[in-house]
């Protein structure tokens, strides 16, 4: 495993963290195995997305066996569709502290509330991190309001998706969080859109219609993620996401543990020669087919 700063403390997390989100088929024991896994692994970077009591069992058997100030364990706080409260913001602490053995929480992110964050959530949070029970405050944003949340200097971290199909808006995204001295979270790198897509190039072969001499014509779309020996897609599309010097960390979402185990060994692996090319071949290929679209 790898280790990068994180934010302006420069604690020492992971290369990828492990997100915790609950699953209606783990019970108590297979989060705990899980956790273990990723410790051994050398993951020392959680991120809990929720409250179940499968869950917090978990985390509360695994992660109190190792010394605290060793772990970056982080919170992500939503509002479940309504105004984020102060109430909610406590509750969530008394989880993390109460029902799981914590004694702090290294960072609590928050979804992006838009053009307002709730006055009384806000005074909440930061009452919380003056107490020292929470470390860190993070943003968890995908709009335009990212940049007006970061300028008023109250959040430490952003969360933000980070791929090899990221476009220029949202790379742009991250590394002015990153000049900002904001440390950021890498989400998504294993992005729905490449998961669905046909194995097939973006464009076809030349037809009588279609100049054979169309420079685009034989360039593919992401099929080398499907034929690259020794790497699965997966794979390729993390250790992608950890070649951008930007990001602090890179969030995982996997329930299996020999899954987990073979996204760790990535950190230690560099990328096939070529793969930049064809990664930057296909991208350029997509934006193209999408400028096709665009103009038909």
């Amino acid at each position: 495993m790898r280790y990068r700063p994180f934010g302006k403390e420069g604690m020492a997390i992971s290369a990828i963290t492990l997100r915790l989100a609950d699953h209606p088929r783990m019970g108590g024991k297979d989060w705990r195995n899980l956790i273990f896994t990723a410790l051994e692994a050398g993951i020392n970077s959680f991120e809990v997305h929720g409250s179940s009591n499968a869950l917090l069992e978990g985390v509360g058997e695994s992660l109190t066996t190792i010394e605290r100030r060793l772990l970056f364990v982080g919170w992500r706080l939503r509002s479940g569709g309504e105004l984020l409260s102060a109430q909610a913001a406590h509750d969530m602490v008394d989880l993390a502290v109460e029902r799981c053995g914590l004694s702090y929480v290294n960072l609590v992110t928050v979804d992006d509330p838009g053009s307002a964050f709730p006055p009384s959530a806000l005074a909440a949070l930061l009452g919380l991190r003056q107490s020292g029970l929470i470390q860190s405050l993070g943003l968890a944003s995908r709009g335009d309001s990212q940049e007006r949340h970061l300028a008023t200097g109250v959040f430490d971290a952003l969360a933000a998706p980070f791929n090899l199909s990221s476009g220029w808006v949202d790379r742009h995204r991250v590394r002015n969080a990153f000049g900002r001295d904001v440390a950021v979270i890498g989400e998504d790198f294993w992005p729905q859109s490449i998961r669905d897509r046909e194995a097939r190039p973006i464009f076809k072969k030349p037809s009588l219609w279609r100049r054979r001499t169309d420079p685009l014509a034989n360039l593919g779309g992401y099929d080398f993620l499907d034929s690259t020996p020794g790497w699965t897609g997966q794979e390729l599309c993390l250790g992608y996401a950890l070649t951008e010097p930007s990001l602090a960390t890179v969030q995982v979402i996997t329930h299996k543990r020999d899954k987990l185990e073979a996204l760790a060994r990535v950190t230690e692996r560099d990328l096939p020669t070529g793969c930049a090319a064809q990664i930057e071949m296909a991208r350029f290929s997509a934006e193209q087919a999408d400028g096709a679209k665009r103009r038909a």
